[in-house]
């Protein structure tokens, strides 16, 4: 050990042999609570930071997230009585997505109804927050209303307030589409929805919106607006169509032996 360090633990013995017995006790404490401090400073940053993934969804919905996360080793936690799910930040994305592909949540959310169970004595953050979901709930319903839609969720992200100019954000909206069996959305359809969608919020333009479809399609990107008009999406549909009756008639008569014209 060099002899600096040495003479300095040696000095330090002789300071401490030189306590009172109650100085002692006091610089004990200290030290523990430096060292617990220190120590729980360092749980505190190794632990990963969570945000909700789903809130709001009902029990059936939050079982089959669970399990879908379970198989995909994330870690999780439920608060709200279970109906708000929270992930790691990083693995939001991800798990949105998976669970989007799966057609979840699939149960209809409550829409406004949800601000009929908000107490008087709700803080503003919790105001803020159910009348997001309410919003998001109502959206939902009144796109799965539509003709060929057989489920659909909204989410918003709404920037907080500022009064600097050049902090302030445009709000976003990403919608989640899952058709009837056989249905394709037209190009009015999904603009209906983007329209919809971004006249419901306050400064939201039409090109806040993005829409994807349960086949991982994007219909509508944020700032790009619409993927495709009517012409592209008739020719993508006389495509598929061409495809499977070729496919069919291969099957029946070999293949190279017929022709399909769409």
């Amino acid at each position: 050990m060099p002899q600096q360090v040495t003479g300095f633990l040696r000095r330090l013995g002789d300071t401490i042999r030189g306590f009172s017995v109650a100085q002692r006790v006091i610089a004990i404490i200290g030290v523990a609570v430096v060292a617990l401090g220190i120590t729980g400073i360092s749980l505190w940053a190794s632990q990963p930071s969570y945000t909700p993934l789903f809130s709001g969804v009902a029990a059936s919905d939050a079982s089959a997230i669970v399990d879908q996360l379970r198989t995909d080793g994330v870690p999780y936690q439920l608060t709200d009585g279970g109906a708000t799910i929270l992930v790691p930040q990083e693995k939001v994305y991800d798990e949105r997505l998976k669970a989007a592909s799966a057609g979840l949540p699939a149960s209809t959310t409550g829409g406004y109804s949800l601000l009929d169970k908000m107490g008087v004595t709700s803080s503003e953050f919790q105001q803020n927050v159910t009348y997001k979901r309410a919003m998001e709930g109502e959206l939902g319903n009144t796109i799965a209303a539509m003709k060929g839609v057989k489920a659909a969720s909204v989410r918003l992200a709404i920037p907080e307030d500022t009064v600097f100019a050049a902090e302030k954000k445009d709000p976003t909206a990403s919608v989640f589409v899952e058709t009837q069996s056989g249905v394709t959305l037209s190009a009015d359809q999904v603009q209906a929805i983007v329209h919809l969608t971004s006249a419901a919020v306050p400064a939201m333009k039409p090109t806040d919106v993005a829409v994807v479809d349960a086949d991982g399609t994007v219909l509508s990107t944020v700032g790009g607006g619409a993927t495709g008009g009517a012409d592209k999406q008739a020719s993508d549909y006389e495509t598929r169509v061409k495809s499977a009756v070729q496919e069919m008639l291969d099957k029946v008569v070999g293949a190279g032996n017929a022709t399909v014209a769409v």
